[in-house]
Order: C-alpha cells, then sequence, then structure tokens
C-alpha cells in the first residue's frame, strides 16, 4: 500500500481510538495530536461518520456508542432475503478462478453457489447434499461431496471421511457461515456436530471466509467452531453489524466494502 494510503488509514485507526476511549473530541485537539489540519480532519471524521464509528457534533465528534447495544440484542435476529443474497454477493466476489473451494452448510452459503457460474476450473468441496445437486448446475468444475455421517433432517454430512478430504486437499479458500462471534471472538454455529469439522477446515485452508448472521446466544450455549483471529474475511449484514463492528475494529479488521445491506471487513495482517 502506497505511504499516503497507509498514513491515511493509520490516522482515521488513531482518531476512532481518541473517540473510543473519550466519548467526545473536538477539531482543534485532533489537529493538535495528529498534526494536520482541520480540513484534513474534517475530511478524516466525515469519512468515520459514514462508516458508523462515529456522530459528528458541532466543532468536533461523538463516539457511536455501540457497547450499550450489547446489553440486550434482539435474540435470533437473522437478515432479510434481500441481504442474504448481498451477503452472498459479497462472497463470491472473493472467489477466484481454479481455487479449491471449500464451501460450508447453510441457507446463504449456497445462495453464493450459483454466482460462482462464471467462475473457471473450481474444485468445489462441499458437505450439503443440497449443495451438491445445485453445483451440479452452475460450477465449472470438479465437485466433491465430503462426509460419512448424515445430520437427519439438515441433509448435511459429517464424520472421519470429511476430515480426511479436507486435509487431502489444498483448500485455498474456503467460506463457512456462523450465527455469532460471542466476546472472546469465538464463532458460532447451528450445527455443534460441525464445529470441530469446520475448525479442521480453518486449519487447512489459505484464505478463510465467514458470513456472520446473528447475534450471540447465552453464555456457555455454543460450541466454537473457530476464533475470529483466524479469519482473512468477514461478511455480516447491517442488521447486526452495529454489534459488532467496535470488535472488529479492535480485531484489526477493516471495512473493504460495503453498501446498505452488508459489510465486508478485512484481515488487515491478511496478505490477500
Amino acid at each position: 500500500m502506497p505511504r499516503k494510503s497507509s498514513n491515511l488509514l493509520k490516522r482515521r485507526l488513531k482518531i476512532a481510538e481518541i473517540l473510543r476511549k473519550q466519548g467526545e473530541i473536538r477539531v482543534e485537539s485532533l489537529c493538535e495530536q495528529l498534526g494536520v489540519s482541520g480540513v484534513t480532519i474534517r475530511g478524516d471524521l466525515a469519512y468515520l461518520e459514514q462508516q458508523g464509528y462515529l456522530k459528528r457534533s458541532f466543532g468536533g465528534a461523538i463516539s457511536a456508542a455501540i457497547a450499550p447495544q450489547r446489553v440486550s440484542p434482539p435474540a435470533g435476529e437473522v437478515p432479510n432475503r434481500a441481504a442474504e443474497l448481498e451477503m452472498a454477493l459479497h462472497c463470491a466476489r472473493l472467489v477466484a478462478d481454479r481455487d479449491t473451494l471449500f464451501v460450508g452448510h447453510g441457507a446463504i452459503t449456497r445462495k453464493i453457489i450459483p454466482l460462482l457460474s462464471g467462475r473457471k476450473k473450481l474444485r468445489l468441496i462441499v458437505n450439503d447434499l443440497h449443495h451438491a445437486l445445485l453445483a451440479d448446475e452452475f460450477i465449472d468444475g470438479e465437485i466433491i461431496l465430503a462426509g460419512s455421517e448424515l445430520i437427519r433432517n439438515r441433509h448435511v454430512l459429517v464424520g472421519k471421511t470429511l476430515d480426511s478430504v479436507v486435509q487431502h486437499y489444498t483448500l485455498s479458500h474456503c467460506i463457512l457461515q456462523a450465527t455469532s462471534l460471542d466476546a472472546t471472538g469465538a464463532l458460532s454455529g447451528e450445527l455443534p456436530q460441525l464445529a470441530p469439522h469446520y475448525q479442521r477446515v480453518l486449519d487447512n485452508t489459505q484464505m478463510k471466509t465467514l458470513l456472520v448472521t446473528g447475534y450471540p446466544p447465552p453464555e456457555g450455549n455454543h460450541a466454537p467452531a473457530g476464533q475470529l483471529t483466524q479469519l482473512d474475511n468477514l461478511v455480516t449484514c447491517g442488521a447486526v453489524n452495529g454489534f459488532y463492528q467496535q470488535q472488529l475494529f479492535e480485531s484489526d479488521f477493516i471495512i473493504r466494502y460495503s453498501n446498505n445491506e452488508c459489510f465486508t471487513w478485512t484481515n488487515r495482517d491478511s496478505t490477500w
């Protein structure tokens, strides 16, 4: 990244950190602390307000105060259909030709598969029977259905065969769907049986993308399937993005792409 862009990012991250600690700040104070002009600071504040980190005030800015939203989040909230499709589009744009791609179980991950029809020579690995049938219609390349034990009523496969396939291939990319992150950054899914298998997927994949659709469950009521720190990308809908954005910011994630429906966050340490 060019030095100018790097300095710009560092300055904006510093402003967000100052606001997080102080709650409110004046433009003049930021100019003095950061050694730049008022015009520059106002541009930074406008950008950070657009990203949801703060609210502009006369002569300064006020923290967006995200933390109180953690007190009693709406239980079980999930994105609407428009947001689900947009999240799928965000994920699909991260997939390249010739990827060896693992796509995990989930209603939104299923929507990704038709969007990959333009990718050339994919090797797609799935453990969901419905994913495999849909992939047969749209995917140019090899389709591998992995797993030896069926989770009844879910059409999802688990078992040692799934782990063997994951360990056999060099996975260039995986896309998993999680219901939530907890305060420690642990990933939580709707099917506890999948947790150990998805942890192995994360351990054996180069680029890792996660969809997050809801709020954390009650304490202790989930099976961790990995950690936020393992991820390269995280895609979430606007309905829950505000709940997680401070946690993502503090974990060194930045917004790579956003619109009215959802956000793609990228780990700054990622080389992708």
